[in-house]
């Protein structure tokens, strides 16, 4: 290969749009530029700043025809259109001299983003559901339908950790806590990888977790801003997801950070990508990154070249920014002796060592039959209107509103910008168009209710904005009812470069509180004296503390996916219990933050603000349904253990109310006494039980000390200090019920 050969590998653009080729509408081109990029005969600008691209070495997004919404296309490729262009620009790539089979990447986030794939729930929905087993259920579904259109791995899986709710690409992480991401991450990257890695399987696809080593929490919450941790903090609190989706499950890929970290840009940092990364976590993949030209603006390269340099000597293989840095200006450097071109050669055998796994060197091309089979195929539709019901989240149920009973119900009023919007329903990063059937909440309530219950709508107010003139109708509405559901929150809609989100890459916020005049809807609705239920649509934690003091019932639906309309229809009339958890802290306001969970000590123990309590308005954890639970009898099979050695704690679980229902009984535990300061509590274990009314079962959880009593001591060792610890259960983080001493020597 030439060095040009070389470089087009490590080249695998975002996309091919307009703004770059000056014709087309379609951020991946036309048909013309995606043939004239294939084989290497792509140009761009003219004079010293003309850059060359190609053959090309894969696409990034190439499915993401519309970018979710940003851009318009009047005729979105099916899934069988999707798997035949992926064909047509494989056998351009196989008739080139070298015949290097394409590597074609994607986002995928919460489903794959081909239109017409299954759109399941995104982020936290995801995280609230306590459910490693059921995730990894839903992106084995993701990883078929990518697999099935020429997709041969999927970007932003999430392995960092939601630690500030102000960062909008928070929206794509699971939880705020490392136990349950890293049990999250535990079941996607098998899900993905197929059993053994596999990736020759048409069902298995590479996954890159993102963004490593992390992206947040950065200063003021803002995507571009630095992270300022120390190197003992990061490893007891953010390493846990990392190490099990690296080192235990074998991930294939992942983005580095844009960030600097303690003063280190990691796209330019050996210390992370290479002897973190690769060393320590046993990585043994393709590394991407995005934002070389970062490592200027950091002030740590001066000029392209040494950008480029940087780059490649702390492991960075392929670029998705189609610009000099990786072009023309590692060509040079590497011409000028300035970058070893065996650094050059490691790059390149890894991402042909990963297109050889996949076994694109031998079959690169896909079923086009089986694609338009498989995507959106009846059990994905079904997994995903599970996944959605499981994440929906009961905050207050003051009198036991909810359930609805659609025999003592007579008329609803549907009050709220997102109660018929359906593509706020969606979150970023989706599949748009559908193609198929995603339901709003109004149109899935009206389907399940049909003439029982009479549904009178008012949109009220936008998600954002200060146009009140709907405030009318939406009182006249709520007086008019025996119920009025107000849905609120987010919007995610209209895709990566829509100015109009509130959530999301690139929308960060300064407030958690509700945009726009939508506090005072829900004041103007609750004024009218009808119960008022809250219906919060949203990917991040909010502060809604007049809504949790004012209004009989809270529900926090997230960003559902495509069968959310449904989901959140069927859990206010009982069709199925919220057994959601919140998987992050939600403040009171966000002058608390940072504010998760596990606190250490001395911020756990501080008296209030002036202005109002120190304490979460709603902790980590909390969440009800239908029914009513209590916990006994806790339990060990030994109360003693050597610092290799494990035990198990068991608990009952009784139902005490009068309808089944499902627990999510949490495990935590505590230091009693160590070197260094750690978490009040930390959360080790999660069980979701289904329990018939009157049944008391028993919940039994594994405890094994090096992995559940293990700290980060003064010298950055992972150890097992000798002591006792208490273990606590219970259902909710500042809700434990059930307390033990176990013994470690």
């Amino acid at each position: 290969m030439t060095t040009a050969d070389k470089i087009a590998q490590l080249n695998i653009p975002v996309c091919l749009p307009q703004v770059l080729l000056g014709d087309s509408t379609n951020p991946t081109g036309t048909a013309e530029h995606r043939e004239a990029y294939v084989r290497g005969r792509t140009v761009v600008g003219t004079g010293a700043g003309q850059l060359r691209l190609g053959p090309g070495g894969g696409f990034f997004g190439l499915v993401n025809q519309t970018l979710s919404g940003s851009v318009e296309v009047p005729h979105p490729l099916t899934p069988r259109e999707q798997a035949e262009q992926h064909n047509r620009l494989q056998r351009l790539a196989r008739d080139t001299p070298l015949g290097v089979p394409l590597l074609q990447i994607s986002e995928g986030t919460h489903g794959s983003l081909g239109p017409g794939s299954t759109i399941f729930p995104e982020g936290l929905a995801l995280g609230a559901t306590f459910d490693p087993e059921l995730i990894g259920q839903v992106y084995a579904a993701v990883a078929r339908e990518a697999r099935a259109v020429g997709i041969h791995a999927l970007s932003t899986i999430t392995a960092e950790l939601n630690r500030d709710p102000r960062y909008g690409r928070g929206i794509w992480a699971f939880s705020e806590d490392p136990y349950l991401t890293a049990a999250m991450v535990g079941a996607v990257v098998p899900a993905m990888q197929g059993a053994g890695n596999d990736l020759t399987s048409v069902e298995s696809v590479v996954t890159s977790l993102v963004t490593f080593p992390m992206e947040s929490p950065n200063v003021g919450g803002l995507e571009t801003s630095s992270i300022e941790i120390g190197e003992r903090a990061f490893r007891q609190t953010h390493l846990e997801p990392w190490r099990v989706g690296f080192a235990e499950a074998g991930a294939l890929m992942t983005e580095a950070s844009e960030q600097t970290i303690d003063g280190l840009a990691v796209h330019g940092s050996p210390r992370y990508l290479t002897d973190l990364l690769r060393d320590e976590l046993r990585f043994d993949g393709v590394v991407i990154g995005n934002d070389l030209h970062g490592l200027i603006r950091e002030h740590v390269a001066g000029t392209a070249q040494e950008a480029a340099g940087l780059g490649l000597r702390a492991g960075v293989d392929v670029s998705l920014a189609w610009d000099e840095i990786y072009l023309d200006q590692l060509a040079a450097a590497v011409r000028q002796g300035r970058v070893d071109e065996a650094l050059l050669d490691r790059a390149v055998r890894r991402v042909l060592t990963l297109k050889e796994r996949l076994g694109l060197f031998e079959n690169p091309y896909v079923d086009a039959v089986r694609a338009e089979r498989v995507v959106n195929c009846a059990p994905h539709r079904a997994l995903a209107l599970r996944a959605a019901r499981e994440s929906m989240v009961l905050l207050k149920n003051e009198g036991g509103l909810l359930p609805l009973a659609a025999d003592r119900v007579r008329t609803v009023a549907l009050i709220g910008p997102n109660a018929d919007d359906k593509l706020n329903l969606l979150g970023e990063y989706n599949a748009y168009p559908a193609l198929h059937e995603t339901p709003s909440i109004r149109e899935a309530l009206t389907r399940l209710l049909g003439d029982r219950v009479r549904v009178r709508y008012a949109r009220g107010c936008d998600v954002t904005g200060t146009d009140t003139s709907g405030f009318a109708a939406a009182r006249a509405a709520a007086k008019d009812a025996d119920v009025a559901l107000v849905v609120v929150g987010e919007q995610t809609k209209g895709g990566y470069l829509s100015p109009d989100r509130t959530d999301g890459e690139l929308k960060d916020t300064a407030s958690l509180a509700l945009t726009g005049v939508q506090q005072q809807l829900l004041e103007e609705v609750h004024a009218t004296g009808t119960p008022t239920v809250a219906v919060v649509v949203t990917g991040r934690a909010l502060a809604l503390p007049w809504a949790t003091a004012q209004l009989p019932a809270l529900l926090i639906a997230w960003l559902p996916g495509e069968a959310g309309g449904r989901a959140v229809a069927e859990t206010l009339f009982g069709r199925t219990e919220p057994t959601g958890r919140l998987p992050v802290t939600f403040p009171r306001d966000a002058g608390q933050l940072p504010l998760t969970y596990d606190q250490k000590p001395a911020r756990a123990d501080a008296g209030a603000y002036v202005d109002m309590p120190s304490t979460p308005l709603h902790a980590f954890g909390s969440g009800r349904g239908y029914t009513t639970f209590r916990h006994s009898g806790v339990r060990l099979d030994d109360t003693h253990i050597t610092r290799d050695g494990r035990t198990r704690l068991h608990v009952d679980i009784t139902n005490t109310g009068g309808r089944d229902g499902t627990e999510v009984v949490q495990l935590y535990v505590t230091d009693d006494l160590a070197t260094v300061s750690l978490p009040r509590i930390r959360l080790r274990g999660v069980a979701r039980r289904r329990v018939a009314a009157g049944e008391r079962v028993t919940v039994t959880f594994p405890v094994t000390a090096a992995r559940d009593l293990t700290l980060v001591d003064e010298r950055l060792r992972t150890v097992v200090e000798p002591g006792t610890f208490t273990l606590s259960v219970g259902s909710a983080s500042d809700r434990l019920h059930q307390r033990i001493s176990l013994t470690v020597s």
